[in-house]
């Protein structure tokens, strides 16, 4: 009986612990930032840091002085702050919380931070395209079906087949004034001659039906002009039917008929 007795008073306290230990972790979780409970020393600037006055970070448990972590994020080049821990043996891998780098840096640093990481996602973007306005920090990343993209920072309207915003005209009108602009204006001349290196590295490639300069962003090799409106095979330059129009297979690129591409580089323009 006595032993009985033994073990359900054991079995209690357990009970009771983790019961406490779930409470602390709860009032923990609505902590913006974890202090450190016992003093430490930052494993960066080799300081003592008495309890109270560091950081636990979340994920990983490893505690810094709130200064090192602070200069941490401020000169972190990457969208994610990941832990500074490193020893001879072992690198944490771990990242800071967005809630815990909001906590330890200055408003004015978090919004540089942000725009850090933005520019960083930017250029590691295969598809990005930034806003042609001079200074707007405005970008997207588009698909092969989109050929506008309205900035939501300067709202200027850019087309993705001309890289450039040419309100009031068409692409075919823009691309006629930019060629008799660039005899005697340099940012014109530099514009025109990216397109035709785009053409030239084939990048983009001229409308057989209407010449304009067009481009294939992604995804299949079937386009559409956005002038003409006329259906392309982009790995043969020609149009994607024959005389007669949509279904007319006479003519035109003729993949698939007769169970044949029409070129073995052929992402299915039909």
């Amino acid at each position: 009986m006595a032993v009985g007795l033994y073990y359900y008073r054991v079995w209690s306290a357990l009970e009771e612990e983790r019961e406490q230990n779930f409470l602390y972790l709860l009032q923990l979780d609505n902590e913006v930032l974890i202090p450190n409970q016992e003093p430490i020393e930052c494993r960066i600037c080799y300081t003592d840091v008495p309890a109270g006055d560091g950081v636990l970070l979340r994920e990983c448990l490893h505690s810094f002085c709130r200064e090192c972590l602070r200069q941490v994020v401020n000169l972190c080049q990457d969208p994610e702050v990941s832990c500074p821990f490193r020893d001879d043996l072992y690198a944490c891998d771990s990242k800071l919380q967005q809630r815990e780098i909001r906590a330890l840096v200055s408003q004015e640093e978090y919004t540089r931070f942000l725009e850090r990481g933005l520019v960083v996602a930017e250029s590691r973007s295969q598809n990005s395209y930034h806003c042609r306005t001079a200074d707007c920090k405005g970008w997207c990343i588009y698909e092969d079906s989109v050929n506008e993209f309205i900035c939501p920072i300067c709202t200027a309207e850019n087309c993705l087949i001309c890289k450039a915003i040419h309100d009031g005209m068409n692409c075919r009108e823009y691309q006629d004034d930019l060629r008799i602009r660039a005899q005697n204006d340099a940012a014109a001349r530099q514009t025109s001659d990216m397109l035709k290196t785009l053409v030239q590295t084939g990048e983009a490639m001229y409308c057989p039906a209407c010449q304009i300069i067009v481009q294939k962003k992604d995804g299949c090799d079937w386009i559409r002009c956005t002038m003409c409106q006329t259906e392309i095979c982009w790995v043969t330059k020609g149009p994607r039917w024959g005389l007669q129009g949509p279904g007319d297979t006479s003519g035109g690129c003729q993949c698939n008929v007769n169970g044949r591409k029409c070129d073995p580089r052929c992402q299915n323009c039909h």
